[in-house]
């Protein structure tokens, strides 16, 4: 996710923290869900492992019974990641060297 566009722009000022010469790039990481209606639900979440090597490939879903892998977020299935039922979306600003 390319978020540049809505960030303000260094133009030289001392006093900002935005630096231009860094995208604002950003990998989604975590996705909750909500199913149901507003006091009464059910809830699950997609999320994938990050540390200091980055983000892992794989997807895992987390709900009530337990938790699987849902295999690389690719093609279709990344429809079934983030849906209209996405409660929260989680993202991660991309570490550029």
């Amino acid at each position: 996710l390319n978020m540049a566009r809505h960030c303000a722009s260094y133009k030289g000022r001392r006093d900002s923290f935005i630096v231009d010469k860094i995208p604002a790039e950003y990998d989604l990481f975590g996705v909750i869900n909500h199913y149901g209606r507003l006091g009464f639900g059910h809830y699950t979440a997609f999320a994938r492992r990050f540390d200091e090597d980055g983000l892992s490939s794989p997807w895992y879903l987390f709900d009530d019974a337990g938790v699987q892998n849902v295999g690389d977020g690719k093609g279709t299935r990344m429809g079934n990641i983030v849906t209209p039922a996405a409660y929260v979306l989680f993202y991660r600003r991309r570490a550029f060297t």
